[in-house]
């Protein structure tokens, strides 16, 4: 009996309490006990409990986020920049609403591309609304280029390309150098800083990118070159979501050569040199042929030049290849269109350099290309069937068995790895290097070197796959072949659109030289070499291709 006196006394307590709360709401929205006062927002910080009291104020998209405050209770909706969002209302409580922050990828704009829109969050609740300043983030930013003639005076405009330039905060030279930046731990920028009093959009190339289904920005920035600014140090960026920074210069750096696609380009081929600091190229030289800027063409980012090569130089003159600029002048390392590498051009004059042809069968042509480069050997086969004997480039030096002249321009400490047997390749859409499947082409060249007096040295660029089908090791086509492409470069890679291009086979692959020095293998000499195409699987396939300049040369391991 005493529990149902108990029940009626609570539930008669209950219906007063819902009488009083909602005569008290009714008349009265300002009760902060139930969380109908006036919304706030007092902060931002991640749902982690250990940092629940560390607030910030910008953040990237894709984050969880607390929104904290007070009476945030009946939460209706949540805007970002403008933008309605979701939020988890089952926790939302009277002082705080957690959010995820969209993606551009779903459809999210960001402020720093759309001027219309507030760095802010909104929250409407049942009983009114609460702002809160908050910037939400572009990826970080990437200052990669900077653009401006030399020498930089005071009021011309430096164009900075680079990723993400936007929502810049500051922006200014400092004198401290990128390698004290770079190696050294700071939380603000060191040095003495200049301001940027002018610096505007040119463009902002923002755009999904397709390839990895994320935005992108490709930026390209104004900035007036302030007074006093000094001679040499960095250009910063402080933007919203990172800083980052590039060496800077009055007078341009000198320039460095990082790799030269050729020693020995064919004419009409075209020279690609890489490096740095390629500013305002004045001039190329090589032996005594100099090119000027209309003569070649450097790349938008100043690292890359390219030559349409037209002219060789004389034999005897300077083996440098030489870049100036304002900031300097550099040589290649490695010598250039060395005359004294060359076992044979096929080219029937004075210079020494044709060899003897062996004239075995089937022998490739030789055709004069018209131009100043002379002959060059052409294998050309519309229909290559199973063979295990195709056409060939077979010279020696001569009859008397001497050795064709190894230039003594070579460390003679050089490894047979270091030592190549080089050639110019011109391959026009041959079936080499296929897809590894069904039907597959099988052909493959074989090289020959024969030393003086000692038995031939072959090399095949080739490797059988391990299964056999029908006992026939030729009818299963062929395996990755660990040595790399047919006609492949230094790099490794292999090009079949008709362009002329370095081809090389380090010295090592062959038994004779395997192991040896440089001078083991001047000592050993050189008296033969041939260029075969071989076809031993059953699927036939067109062979076109043009050899010239054949050749020995060092390029040393880096």
């Amino acid at each position: 009996m005493k529990k149902n006196i108990f029940n009626l006394k609570v539930g008669f307590a209950v219906m007063m309490l819902a009488s009083l709360l909602s005569l008290t709401l009714s008349s009265c929205k300002d009760d902060e006990g139930v969380g109908y006062g006036t919304p706030e927002i007092t902060g931002v910080s991640l749902p982690d409990p250990e940092k629940c009291d560390s607030d910030f104020t910008k953040t990237s998209q894709g984050t969880v986020m607390v929104i904290k405050g007070n009476n945030l209770a009946h939460v209706m909706k949540v805007y970002i920049n403008d933008q309605e969002v979701s939020f988890n209302s089952t926790m939302n409580t009277d002082h705080s609403v957690i959010v995820t922050v969209p993606t551009e990828e779903k459809g999210f704009k960001l402020t720093a591309f759309n001027s219309d829109l507030k760095d802010e969050i909104r929250i409407e609740t049942s009983h009114g609304d609460a702002t809160y300043n908050f910037k939400i983030l572009a990826p970080g930013a990437q200052l990669q280029r900077i653009s401006a003639l030399y020498p930089r005076e005071t009021g011309d405009t430096l164009k900075l390309y680079g990723l993400n330039l936007v929502d810049i905060q500051k922006a200014y030279i400092t004198n401290a150098s990128q390698a004290l930046l770079d190696t050294t731990v700071w939380e603000e920028v060191p040095g003495t800083h200049t301001d940027f009093t002018q610096i505007f959009d040119i463009q902002q190339n923002h755009y999904l990118d397709k390839s990895t289904s994320s935005w992108k920005t490709e930026s390209v920035v104004g900035a007036i070159l302030p007074e006093n600014a000094p001679d040499s140090g960095c250009v910063v960026l402080e933007c919203a979501a990172s800083t980052t920074y590039l060496a800077y210069y009055k007078k341009p750096g000198k320039p460095v050569i990082l790799s030269v696609s050729s020693d020995m380009p064919e004419i009409g081929e075209t020279l690609v040199i890489t490096g740095r600091e390629f500013v305002q190229v004045e001039s190329i030289k090589y032996g005594d042929v100099t090119l000027t800027s209309d003569d070649f063409t450097v790349s938008e980012s100043e690292d890359t030049i390219y030559v349409p090569f037209a002219k060789k130089p004389t034999e005897g003159s300077d083996l440098k290849l030489t870049i100036t600029t304002p900031g300097g002048s550099v040589s290649d390392e490695n010598n250039f269109y060395d005359y004294s590498t060359l076992l044979c051009n096929f080219d029937d004059d004075a210079t020494g350099h044709n060899g003897t042809d062996n004239g075995w069968g089937p022998n490739a042509s030789y055709v004069d290309g018209g131009n100043a480069d002379g002959k060059y050997g052409y294998i050309s086969v519309a229909k290559e069937y199973q063979q295990w004997w195709g056409t060939m480039i077979y010279f020696r030096k001569d009859w008397n068995g001497n050795s064709f002249p190894l230039s003594g321009n070579i460390p003679a400490s050089a490894s047979a790895d270091e030592v190549y047997l080089a050639m110019e390749v011109c391959d026009n859409g041959s079936s080499y290097n296929g897809a590894l499947e069904e039907g597959r082409f099988n052909g493959y060249l074989r090289y020959m070197i024969q030393p003086i007096g000692d038995a031939e040295n072959q090399y095949d660029n080739f490797t059988w796959d391990s299964n056999v089908v029908d006992g026939c090791d030729y009818n299963a086509g062929i395996g990755a072949n660990p040595d790399g492409p047919v006609l492949q470069d230094i790099n490794g890679k292999a090009y079949s659109n008709g362009k002329w291009y370095r081809h090389v086979v380090p010295l090592s692959k062959f038994a004779c030289y395997t192991g040896k020095t440089y001078a083991d293998i001047v000592n050993a000499g050189l008296n033969q070499f041939r260029i075969q195409s071989i076809n031993q699987g059953t699927n036939a396939g067109k062979i076109d291709v043009k050899f010239d300049n054949i050749r020995v040369i060092y390029v040393p391991k880096k």
